[in-house]
């Protein structure tokens, strides 16, 4: 297939990767590519195309990219951006276009699709059973796609150091970095801070006053740094506040073998077991000090198993290959 994969303008895809979303369409253009399809990736500049993709900078914004596609040839489209011009497009496309939704309804989105779901060249992907029913009411049916990783990127660590917690995720009010800040000072935690910075506003109050030889930030790492840090913890903390979409870093931290710890927040609960991990309300710090202690005693090779087998890279570039056959047979 000739597919062509339009991402996020927000940030450069590229490592270190600015959030989960970049993340993941670096996945997919080099899964699909490796799997012997031509692949071309519309990206902002500064982006890195994966071995065997083609990278096309985008300069113009959303609608530059759009006449590209329109006139690119291509067999199939997938939008992986959160922007509300493709979806209200799609109708004007030359082939079927994929949505993945990576995001709760925004007005802008939900009055697109409103508008694009009745093309049948637009098709919607949402990234968990939350988003699903979050989204129905503007997109009509979706397929669910959960998001992958690659395990061989976050190394199996059979044993974490006692009493040292791990957080990851752009620092910004609604990942609640304050909240991992204050359950692991309550426990007595150790505490690794790592992600980029997306409120300076927000870090320079929650974050960096209470930055000591315990609680240290570690700035944005590669994946590779990364995967050593949540490998080295005993337990992982995951605080969003919002009504998070999927949440990529608990089955990145449950293939390094940390158990997790956090809020229930959006579809967390689809992603964890209490074999692997102990959820509560958010923004409760006391009863998070308590689940990161019965999260520690948790068999660490239950979590990779969890993470291999229910969120594996594979699995997810199957889904796509699967769902983008399907579409074109249609036609």
């Amino acid at each position: 297939m000739k597919i062509a994969v339009l991402a996020p303008f927000a940030f450069p895809v590229r490592e270190p990767y600015a959030g989960g979303q970049e993340r993941h369409t670096a996945q997919l253009v080099r899964g699909m590519a490796a799997r012997g399809h031509s692949v071309t990736l519309l990206a902002r500049p500064g982006s890195d195309a994966p071995e065997g993709v083609r990278l096309l900078p985008i300069t113009g914004g959303y609608a530059a990219a759009l006449r590209q596609l329109r006139a690119g040839g291509f067999d199939i489209v997938h939008n992986n951006s959160l922007d509300y011009l493709p979806v209200l497009t799609a109708w004007r496309m030359n082939c079927p276009v994929v949505t993945t939704l990576h995001t709760p309804p925004y007005r802008a989105l939900r009055l697109a699709a409103r508008v694009g779901r009745w093309s049948d060249r637009l098709h919607f992907v949402t990234v968990s059973a939350f988003m699903q029913r979050l989204w129905a009411p503007y997109t009509g049916r979706s397929t669910i796609i959960y998001n992958g990783i690659d395990p061989q990127a976050w190394p199996f660590s059979p044993q974490g150091e006692p009493r040292r917690a791990v957080w990851s995720g752009r620092i910004s009010p609604e990942k609640g970095t304050e909240y991992a800040i204050a359950a692991a000072s309550q426990a007595g935690y150790a505490l690794d801070l790592a992600g980029p910075i997306h409120d300076q506003a927000y870090f320079a109050r929650e974050v960096s006053p209470y930055l000591n030889d315990r609680i240290r930030y570690h700035g944005s790492l590669s994946g590779t740094e990364l995967a050593r840090l949540m490998g080295g913890a005993g337990v992982g903390l995951f605080t969003s506040v919002w009504d998070e979409p999927f949440g990529l870093v608990i089955p990145e931290m449950l293939a390094c073998g940390t158990p997790v710890a956090g809020f229930g927040s959006g579809a967390a609960t689809e992603l964890l077991y209490e074999g692997v991990g102990q959820l509560v309300e958010k923004r409760d710090v006391t009863a998070l000090v308590t689940a990161m202690n019965a999260a520690a005693r948790l068999q660490r090779r239950h979590c990779r198993a969890h993470s291999e087998r229910n969120f594996h890279l594979e699995t997810m570039i199957s889904g796509y290959e699967e769902l983008y056959r399907r579409i074109l047979n249609r036609r």
